[in-house]
C-alpha cells in the first residue's frame, strides 16, 4: 500500500486506487500522514478539521466516524507485517506506516542522500538524486485539500522544504558547470519567490556565467526593491558581495566544474594477532587517593576508577588498552577526519572532571605520534601499543602536576580549534589545556566583532514586530565555536539596555533556568509571568501530547498577559532540544495570532539534519547564518583581547584563532 501526498492525496493498493470517503476523512488521513508514526492528539485533529473554533457540537463524533472509515479503507484481508495501521493511542490516534510507503518520507530520504553527496564533493551524484526527489512532486502537497481551503502550518513547512531542495539542486548543477540546463527553472523560481536570497544569488551567478551581466545586476536590483518594500531590509552580505564582484568582473565568478577528489585509501583494520603502525593519540591517566583506607578498599576504588575511565574513553570513540595500578591508557585513531587528538583531549577533560568530583588526585597526558598497535588474541583482544607516542606520553605524565592535563605540541597543533592552551614556563614540557575554545568564545571576555549587520537585521525585525503587532521567529545558524551564544548574549545586552522598546525579555537555555526581565509593571507581575512561563517549559511534565499542551498553555498565557510592546524570547542550543519543544518553537509564530512577539533561537547545522524543513521560507520566520570572521575582524579581535589572555596562548595569532572561530 502506497500513500501519495506530494500532490493530490492518493492511496494505492497495487494498481488499485482506494476510495477515501468525504472531506473530513481525507483531511484526517492527510494530517495522520504528515505526523506518521507519531501520536496525533484529538485536540489537534479537531483544530485542524475545524479551524477558528468552528467545531460543531458533534465534532468528536464526526471525527470518530472518519477514523472508523479510514480503518475500513486501509484494512486488507491479507494483512502482513509492516502494513499501515491506524490505532487508538491516548491522547489521540497513531498511524503506523512504513516510511518507504509514503512519498513524502521517500522524498526526505533522497534529499538527505543528495545533500550528503553535495557536501562530500560529489555534485554529479547529488544532481541525479535531488532531481529524482523533486520529480516525485505532482503539485502542491495535499493539493486537493488545499483547494478546499485547508492551510495547516505543516503544509507550508513541506512546501518550503521543496524550495530548499530546489536550491540545493541548483547549487549541485552549477558545481557541475550545468547552469544552462537550470536557468529557465531558476528564473521561474525567483519570479515566484522574490524574497529567497539564495535562489536570487544563484540566478545572478548563472546569468553572469552565461555572459548576461546586465541581467544579473537587474536581478539584484529587483531583489533589493522587494526586500525594502516588503520587510524594510537590505539584501544580505553575501548578495551585496556578489553584486560588487559582478561589477568588478571578479575572475573567481567564472567558476569551473567541480571534479570530485578520489577518496583517501582506507586504513587497514587492526586484526587479531596483527600489528599496524598508525598515527594515534595516546591518553594516559593516573588517579590516586591519599586516603588511609584499607588496602582492599583502595583496590575497589581503583577498580571503579578504571571502569569509569574505560566507559568515558569509549564514549569518545577511543579504545582502552591497559590499566596498571593507578594508571590507565587508551588509544584514539586519528581517523580520516583527523579528530583523534581532539577526542583524546575531550576524554581527558571529562575524566578529570569526574575524578575531581570523587576527590581523586589526577595527572593526565595526551601525546600524538606513530605507534605500533596490536590486537592480541591471548589477551582477549585487548590492544597493546608501543612506539614513540607512548614514550612521549609517559614523559608528559611524569611532568604533569596534580590536576593538570598536559599535551604534546602535535596534539596541541591538531586540536587548537577545539581548546585553548598555555605554557607553564618557557622550558616546561608540553602544553597545559586551559579549557574548551567554545567556552572562551561564548564568554564576555571576547568582544563581539564583525556582527553588526546581523544585529541590525535583528533590530529591524524587532521594530517590525512592534509596529505590525505580528510574531516572528529568527533562527541563528552557525558551526560550533563560531560565536552563536556570544551573539545572543550581545543582542540580549543591547535590548536590556533599552527597556522602553519591549514588554518582557525572556532568556532561556536548556542547561539553565528561565530569566524574565520586565520593562514595566510591578515585581509581583513579573514573577507571575515567570511562573507561567516556567510551567510552560517545565520538562518534568513532558507527555506525548506535549506540543499541543504547550500551545494551549501559551494561548492562555497570551490571553492573560496583554502585550502593548514586544515580548522577546531568546533561546540557545535549539539543536539539543527534545522534539516537543522543537515542535512548539517551530510553529510558535504561526499559532500565536497578532501579538508582538520576537523569538530568537541559536542552533548548529545539525538542527537541519533533524528537521530538514525547519521554518524554511515561512513569512513569519527568518534564518541568519553566522559566517566565519574575516581576517580584518580577527586582527581587531586579537588587538582587543590583548592582555585578557595569557601572552603565550597560541590562540593569540590569526591562524589558530581562525580555526577557533570556524
Amino acid at each position: 500500500m502506497r500513500f501519495r501526498m506530494l500532490g493530490p492525496l492518493e492511496v494505492q493498493d497495487g494498481d488499485q486506487v482506494i476510495p477515501l470517503g468525504g472531506t473530513k476523512q481525507r483531511a484526517a488521513l492527510g494530517l495522520f500522514l504528515l505526523c506518521a508514526n507519531k501520536v496525533v492528539a484529538t485536540s489537534k485533529l479537531l483544530d485542524a478539521l475545524w479551524p477558528n473554533d468552528d467545531a460543531p457540537a458533534s465534532a468528536r463524533k464526526i471525527l470518530q466516524n472518519a477514523v472508523c472509515g479510514l480503518r475500513n479503507a486501509l484494512a486488507r484481508n491479507d494483512r502482513t507485517a509492516g502494513e499501515a495501521m491506524l490505532i487508538t493511542q491516548p491522547p489521540g490516534y497513531l498511524l503506523v506506516v512504513d516510511p518507504e510507503e509514503v512519498d513524502l518520507f521517500v522524498f526526505y530520504r533522497l534529499v538527505k542522500d543528495g545533500r550528503a553527496d553535495l557536501s562530500q564533493g560529489r555534485p554529479e551524484r547529488a544532481v541525479a538524486t535531488l532531481r529524482q526527489a523533486l520529480d516525485m512532486w505532482r503539485g502542491p502537497v495535499l493539493g486537493d485539500l488545499v483547494e478546499i481551503g485547508i492551510a495547516w502550518p505543516e503544509l507550508a513547512t513541506v512546501e518550503n522544504a521543496r524550495l530548499d531542495v530546489m536550491e540545493d539542486y541548483f547549487e549541485a548543477a552549477m558545481a557541475c558547470g550545468r547552469q544552462d540546463e537550470i536557468l529557465r527553472e531558476l528564473e521561474t523560481m525567483v519570479e515566484s519567490q522574490p524574497l529567497r536570497e539564495r535562489a536570487c544569488r544563484q540566478l545572478m551567478l548563472a546569468l553572469y556565467r552565461n555572459g548576461r551581466h546586465v541581467e544579473a545586476l537587474d536581478v539584484y536590483a529587483r531583489m533589493r526593491t522587494a526586500l525594502v518594500d516588503e520587510l524594510g531590509l537590505d539584501p544580505g552580505r553575501d548578495l551585496r558581495l556578489l553584486q560588487q564582484a559582478i561589477l568588478n568582473h571578479d575572475p573567481v565568478l567564472a567558476g569551473a566544474p567541480v571534479v570530485p577528489e578520489a577518496p583517501p585509501p582506507a586504513r587497514p583494520p587492526i586484526q587479531q594477532g596483527t600489528a599496524v603502525r598508525n598515527t594515534v593519540s595516546v591518553l594516559l591517566v593516573r588517579g590516586q587517593t591519599d586516603s588511609e583506607a584499607a588496602a582492599d578498599q583502595i583496590d575497589a576504588l581503583l577498580d571503579e576508577t578504571s571502569g569509569l575511565i574505560h566507559k568515558t574513553v569509549r564514549s569518545f570513540d577511543g579504545v582502552p588498552t591497559v590499566s596498571l595500578g593507578s594508571m590507565s591508557m587508551a588509544v584514539f585513531e586519528v581517523g580520516e577526519e583527523g579528530d583523534g587528538p581532539a577526542r583524546a583531549v575531550r576524554a581527558g577533560l571529562e575524566i578529570r572532571r569526574q575524578l575531581d568530583a570523587g576527590n581523586l588526585m589526577t595527572q593526565i597526558a595526551v601525546a600524538t605520534g606513530k605507534a605500533l598497535v596490536r590486537s592480541d588474541p591471548e589477551t582477549n583482544g585487548w590492544l597493546t601499543v608501543r612506539g614513540s607516542a607512548v614514550d612521549k606520553c609517559q614523559d608528559l605524565l611524569t611532568a604533569a602536576a596534580e590536576g593538570e592535563l598536559l599535551v604534546c605540541s602535535d596534539t596541541r597543533r591538531e586540536s587548537e580549534s577545539n581548546f585553548t592552551f598555555r605554557r607553564r614556563s618557557d622550558d616546561a614540557m608540553g602544553w597545559l589545556v586551559n579549557g574548551m575554545a567554545e567556552e572562551l568564545l561564548s564568554s564576555h571576555a571576547v568582544p563581539l566583532v564583525d556582527r553588526e549587520s546581523e544585529l541590525a537585521l535583528l533590530n529591524g525585525l524587532l521594530d517590525r514586530t512592534g509596529y505590525r503587532q505580528r510574531p516572528h521567529f529568527v533562527t541563528v545558524l552557525g558551526e560550533p565555536r563560531i560565536g552563536k551564544s556570544r551573539f545572543l548574549m550581545e543582542f540580549e545586552r543591547r535590548i536590556a539596555s533599552r527597556p522602553q522598546i519591549m514588554e518582557y525579555l525572556v532568556s532561556r537555555s536548556p542547561a539553565g533556568g528561565l530569566v524574565v526581565q520586565g520593562a514595566s509593571g510591578s515585581a509581583p507581575r513579573r514573577e507571575k509571568v515567570s511562573a507561567r512561563l516556567r510551567e510552560l517549559f517545565d520538562e518534568a511534565s513532558r507527555k506525548q501530547d506535549e506540543a499541543g499542551r504547550m500551545q494551549r498553555l501559551w494561548k492562555e498565557f497570551l490571553a492573560d498577559t496583554p502585550l502593548e510592546r514586544p515580548l522577546i524570547m531568546i533561546v540557545d542550543d535549539l539543536h539539543r532540544m527534545p522534539d516537543p519543544l522543537l515542535d512548539f518553537f517551530e510553529t510558535l509564530a504561526c499559532f500565536s495570532g497578532n501579538v508582538p512577539l520576537l523569538v530568537v533561537g541559536a542552533a548548529r547545522p545539525e538542527l537541519l539534519r533533524r528537521r530538514p524543513d525547519w521554518s524554511g521560507g515561512s513569512p513569519h520566520c527568518t534564518t541568519i547564518t553566522l559566517d566565519p570572521l574575516s581576517d580584518a575582524a580577527l586582527d581587531q579581535l586579537l588587538e582587543l583581547l590583548h592582555g585578557k589572555l595569557p601572552s603565550d596562548d597560541p590562540a593569540l595569532n590569526r591562524r589558530s584563532f581562525r580555526a577557533m572561530t570556524g
